[in-house]
C-alpha cells in the first residue's frame, strides 16, 4: 500500500515508528525542525537506511505521513496545518495520538477525507499493538486498508472508535494512576513488586511510567479525565511529571507483608477490572481486540475480559468499588 513515509517528530515515539516503517518501505525520512533532535535519533538509532531531515518539501514524495509530536492538542493541530500544506492529495496523513481526539485533529488538515488515527504503544518498533482509527470525514475503507497494511508488517493491528484514550490508554491508565495513588500506603519498589506477584506483569507500574516518560503518562492522563472519575489523573503522578527530576526512583522493595499485598493488589485489581467493563459495556471495540491489548501490549497475564469472565459479580462489584472509593479522592 505504500513505498515512502515521512514520520514527523525525532523524539523517542517517532524514531521508534521510524524503525518499524524502514524496516517494511522503500523510503523513509525522520522529519524534525531540530538539528539536535534529528542527531540524537541518528546517534540513537543505529538504522542506516532511514533519511533524516529538516525539510518541509519532503512530504510532497511522500504517501505515508505520520505525526508523532508532543500531545498537546494546539501543537499538533499547529503541526498539521504546517504538514498540510506539502501532502498530496493521495498520500494518508495520520497522528500518533495516544488521547486526543482524532476528529478534534482533523480540523487541521486539508484532507479528512485522508486522515487516521494510527497509534504506537511504545516503544513502536517492538510492541506489537497497533490502534487504528477512523474520524468523522476519514474514507470509509481507508481505516480497514491501514489495518491491513500495518498486519502485513507484522503489527497486531485493531481498529476501535474515535474515544478519548482509545482503548489502549483506556485501559491501562487507571491503573497506572491507582499504582501512583496507592504510594499512600507503599514504596514504588513494593508497588511493582506487588503488581509482578500478584497481578503477574511482565514490568510493574512505575517501571512502566519510567519507560514511557512521566510527561507523555501524564498528559495522556488529563487528557483522559473527561471520561469521569473512575478515570481521574493521580495528582501526584501531575506533580512528578513537571518536577526537576520527572522520574520515579523505585529502588530496592522492602519487605512487604500479606496484608499489604493482599491491598495493593485489590486496588490495581479493581484498575484494571473497571476500564476492561466500561469498555465492553459501551461497545468501544471487539471483546477479542481488549484481549490483544491486554496480553500483546500492556503485558498482563489475564486480560480485563478474562478477569470479568472468570469472576462473580460479587466479586467484581467489590474491587469496583473499592477502586471508584480510591480514584475519587
Amino acid at each position: 500500500m505504500f513505498n515512502s513515509a515521512v514520520v514527523i517528530g525525532a523524539g523517542v515515539m517517532g524514531a521508534g515508528i521510524a524503525r518499524h516503517l524502514a524496516a517494511h518501505l522503500e523510503q523513509v525520512v525522520l522529519l524534525d525542525i531540530s538539528r539536535s533532535q534529528l542527531d540524537r535519533a541518528r546517534s540513537e538509532s543505529g538504522d542506516a537506511t532511514i533519511n533524516y531531515s529538516d525539510d518541509f518539501e519532503t512530504l510532497k514524495s511522500a504517501d505515508y505521513i505520520i505525526e508523532a509530536v508532543f500531545e498537546d492538542l494546539e501543537t499538533k493541530l499547529s503541526l498539521l496545518r504546517q504538514a498540510s500544506a506539502y501532502v498530496t492529495e493521495n498520500a494518508v496523513l495520520a497522528t500518533n495520538t495516544s488521547s486526543l481526539l482524532v476528529r478534534d485533529l482533523s480540523a487541521g488538515v486539508t484532507l479528512p477525507s485522508r486522515f487516521l488515527g494510527v497509534h504506537y504503544n511504545n516503544p513502536a518498533d517492538m510492541n506489537p499493538v497497533v490502534e487504528i482509527i477512523a474520524g468523522p470525514q476519514t474514507a470509509s475503507a481507508l481505516a480497514d486498508q491501514v489495518c491491513d497494511w500495518m498486519r502485513s508488517t507484522g503489527k497486531l493491528a485493531i481498529t476501535c472508535a474515535d474515544t478519548s484514550g482509545f482503548i489502549l490508554n483506556r485501559q491501562s491508565l487507571p491503573y497506572i494512576n491507582e499504582a501512583v495513588r496507592c504510594l499512600d500506603v507503599a514504596t514504588p519498589a513494593a508497588i511493582d513488586d506487588i503488581a509482578r506477584a500478584r497481578l503477574g506483569v511482565g514490568l510493574g507500574p512505575f517501571a512502566v511510567m519510567n519507560l514511557v516518560g512521566l510527561p507523555v503518562m501524564a498528559a495522556a492522563s488529563r487528557n483522559l479525565g473527561i471520561l469521569g472519575p473512575g478515570y481521574a489523573p493521580a495528582a501526584q503522578l501531575q506533580d512528578k511529571a513537571a518536577g526537576t527530576v520527572p522520574e520515579w526512583d523505585i529502588g530496592e522493595s522492602p519487605a512487604i507483608s500479606e496484608s499489604l499485598a493482599t491491598e495493593v493488589a485489590g486496588r490495581l485489581l479493581g484498575a484494571q477490572l473497571y476500564p476492561g467493563k466500561d469498555i465492553l459495556d459501551a461497545g468501544l471495540c471487539a471483546r477479542d481486540d481488549l484481549h490483544t491489548i491486554c496480553i500483546e501490549a500492556l503485558g498482563y497475564q489475564r486480560s480485563s475480559p478474562q478477569l470479568l469472565e472468570s469472576m462473580s459479580d460479587n466479586e467484581v462489584n467489590r474491587l469496583l468499588a473499592t477502586y471508584l472509593a480510591s480514584s475519587g479522592r
